[in-house]
């Protein structure tokens, strides 16, 4: 999926992505959204059938289950793009470093 990438790094990176969501999830600045989130679901449920119900909470499952792995794949890639760039900076400094800066094409100059 990630061409390249060890199998180790994808694992920490979702054990890291699961702990931040279990933060998420008890930090008290989210508890009014939440709150909000329930009393829309409770109006839902007394409105729906429970056909209707189910099927919504089915569709909802798996909307709720795409967008987590498309945040967790744009995570990874983000992470994988900056260490990227990072790499890149650290090698152009380098070059920089050697003669760049006094004028010169080249390091090798």
């Amino acid at each position: 999926m990630y061409g390249g990438v060890p199998e180790w790094l994808i694992t920490a990176f979702r054990k890291r992505i699961d702990e931040w969501e279990q933060r998420m999830q008890t930090c008290p600045k989210h508890r009014e959204k939440r709150k909000l989130a329930t009393e829309s679901f409770d109006r839902l449920q007394t409105s729906f059938s429970r056909e209707q119900l189910q099927l919504f909470m089915e569709w909802e499952e798996h909307m709720s289950f795409q967008v987590s792995e498309e945040k967790e794949k744009l995570y990874i890639r983000g992470f994988l793009d900056g260490f990227q760039m990072y790499a890149c900076l650290d090698e152009i400094s380098g070059w920089l470093d050697a003669g760049k800066r006094n004028g010169k094409e080249s390091p090798d100059e």
